[in-house]
């Protein structure tokens, strides 16, 4: 596989400010222990667990003193922890790797969600191997690749695709940073970018108003290595906050396991609906189309994140030297995460 050195060192630079500052972050916490700021992708699907939280009183009912932080990507998300500008975040095991290489020592707190990564592509553009992986990468040499930023996450999966197809990471493709999905799918209806690696609810509107088409979906298995149901991120800290916070930590472990129960129970469905409307950019959706999106994610939510699901993150991580060591389920699953579904 054609991953060179450059892929690690570009990935790599983008954490330098969060390693820098991470030194400093224990003595940046407030002392009230329960006053936290929690970073979130804004516009993003999978952050409904957190819009619940935060809609239904969740996170105070639980003695939280809290502000949502919107935070633009991975690597951003990375450096505002170690500058200790959010105490709380939302990780995937790759980033907490590429933070634990650095010296950054993050722990996984409780579930979020699974695999939720889907490539689409502008309307017109022709790729003869859609759905067929790797020979679909290959269609798209020379062309404009978004992602939400340099070295996000989305980015990780895109240079492990470009590699699987032989292609150049670093000479076959423009990479353009284009953010999330309120920036990013106006990026792609104006033809700025041909191809773009993004989630929920951004593959629904592009297809829905015509302007883009999934190409590769990697929440059905397609893509480098089978990641359907694999689990994709967690609420994250680092392990000194973990260690000093402790009611904290408790009281985030609380609000996130209520709203996923709440999720759960097909009674709020209805006014599952308003919450979300009001922080997803889905106003050009019909009702019809919107319920169905919210209905087929409701599955992907899990406040657990299972050992054995490192092995499929390790195994792509290494393999595309991504990383040089493998994430560690048994060191960077706090006490608090949750290996089976709970009951509610």
């Amino acid at each position: 596989m054609r991953i060179v050195n450059q892929t690690r060192k570009a990935l790599s630079n983008l954490c330098i400010l969060s390693i820098i500052a991470a030194i400093g972050a224990a003595g940046s916490v407030r002392a009230d222990e329960m006053e936290v700021n929690i970073g979130f992708y804004p516009g993003a699907t999978f952050h409904i667990p957190l819009y619940v939280a935060d809609a239904k009183g969740f996170y105070k009912q639980a003695g939280l003193k809290y502000t949502l932080i919107p935070v633009a990507n991975g690597p951003l998300m990375n450096s505002q922890m170690g500058s200790g500008a959010i105490h709380f975040g939302y990780q995937p095991p790759s980033n907490v790797g590429l933070a634990r290489e650095q010296g950054m020592d993050q722990v996984f707190l409780v579930g979020n969600v699974t695999m939720p990564w889907v490539l689409i592509a502008r309307k017109g553009l022709k790729v003869p191997n859609q759905g067929k992986y790797p020979a679909v990468m290959a269609d798209l040499k020379g062309l404009n690749w978004g992602v939400y930023g340099r070295g996000s996450d989305g980015e990780v999966f895109m240079r492990v695709m470009a590699g699987d197809a032989m292609l150049g990471v670093d000479r076959d493709m423009t990479w353009i940073a284009v953010g999330g999905p309120p920036t990013g799918l106006p990026a792609l209806k104006a033809g700025r970018v041909d191809v773009y690696m993004t989630i929920a609810p951004a593959p629904t509107v592009a297809t829905a108003l015509g302007y883009g088409t999934t190409i590769l979906d990697l929440r059905k298995g397609e893509g480098p290595g089978d990641f359907k149901g694999i689990h994709y991120n967690a609420v994250v800290t680092l392990r000194k906050t973990a260690q000093a916070r402790p009611k904290a930590v408790a009281a985030i472990v609380e609000a996130t396991l209520k709203a996923h129960c709440w999720l759960d129970d097909p009674a709020n469905f209805n006014e599952l609906l308003s919450i979300a409307k009001a922080r997803l950019p889905v106003a050009e959706l019909s009702e019809k189309e919107f319920a169905e999106m919210i209905r087929e994610n409701i599955p992907t939510f899990t406040p657990t994140m299972p050992a054995a699901h490192f092995k499929t993150w390790n195994d792509m991580l290494l393999r595309a030297k991504v990383l040089k060591q493998p994430v560690p389920a048994d060191q960077t699953r706090w006490r608090t995460i949750q290996e089976n579904e709970p009951k509610c």
